[in-house]
């Protein structure tokens, strides 16, 4: 699941979240996909990962999470 993956690598003390990548859905956006920086990852909640700005992101929207440069989990339809 995204949300432990985001965990792993959020309390790890051997990982940094700024290494992380983090891709989902976002309407809108060129190919409906957005990717950000783990640097922008204000904290991981119960049903969401908070951003700095305030957006929400729902773990069901996330599509694909990288650590330096490797896929460490992707989404299976």
């Amino acid at each position: 699941m995204a949300k432990n993956t985001l965990n792993m690598i959020f309390w790890h003390p051997d990982r940094n979240i700024n290494n992380c990548r983090v891709t989902f859905l976002n309407r809108g956006s060129l190919g409906n996909l957005k990717t950000i920086s783990g640097n922008k990852i204000d904290r991981i909640q119960h049903g969401f990962m908070i951003l700095y700005d305030g957006a929400q992101i729902p773990y069901h929207r996330i599509v694909k999470i990288e650590y330096n440069g490797k896929i460490i989990w992707k989404k299976i339809n």
